[in-house]
């Protein structure tokens, strides 16, 4: 796993998710920071996902530079300052179809839906948790290796995505999106997204 230590206890997974479950429309503030075989150094970047419905996503990033990316459907567009409008299905990308079906089942408390896509595992405890997401669909995993969601009692801290091809990607959530360092590490993260020392 990315994030959680191990020896961890199994919980109820689908207990943990029912206890998550937010009202849509919902945002939330977002540090992510971004680590691939194609980059000399960790990405970061940072801003604000808003979540208006099951397979309605958008990712507005800030700093530092300007992006957004509009779920609808199977259908993505990205808008970058300075650049043309570009769209594409989603089955294209994997991880952004992982960070969707994670984050609307999480908000929305959508257990069985989880499953259609997902093996799910829960480990840790009430105060500090980690789900752990592994794709069903082999071609999937062909990109996308995993998710996992870590968070404390009931508030979701991380997104982490691993990819097949080495790279990984962290997402912190809310309040703890502020204490990101711009050359944070995945390494430097793993506290900040146990709840260690908030």
């Amino acid at each position: 796993m990315l994030l959680l230590a191990t020896g961890a206890a199994a919980l109820d997974a689908d207990a943990l998710i029912a206890k998550l479950a937010r009202p849509a429309p919902a945002s939330i503030a977002f540090a992510e920071v971004r680590v691939s075989p194609l980059l000399r150094e960790p990405l970061v970047v940072s801003g604000e996902l808003e979540f208006s419905g099951p397979a309605r996503l958008d990712r507005h990033v800030r700093e530092p530079y300007r992006e957004d990316t509009s779920i609808r459907g199977e259908s993505v567009r990205v808008e970058r300052e300075g650049e043309q409008p570009r769209s594409f299905a989603l089955k294209r990308a994997p991880e952004l179809r992982g960070l969707l079906t994670g984050f609307s089942a999480l908000l929305t408390g959508d257990v069985p839906g989880l499953k259609r896509s997902f093996d799910v595992q829960a480990q840790g405890s009430d105060e500090s948790w980690a789900l752990q997401l592994v794709p069903l669909d082999s071609r999937a995993r062909r990109r996308l290796q995993k998710i996992e969601i870590t968070g404390h009692e009931s508030t979701p801290r991380c997104f982490s995505l691993l990819n097949a091809d080495g790279g990984a990607s962290v997402m912190v959530l809310g309040d703890a999106a502020s204490r990101v360092a711009k050359k944070a590490s995945l390494e430097s993260l793993k506290e900040l997204c146990q709840g260690r020392g908030a």
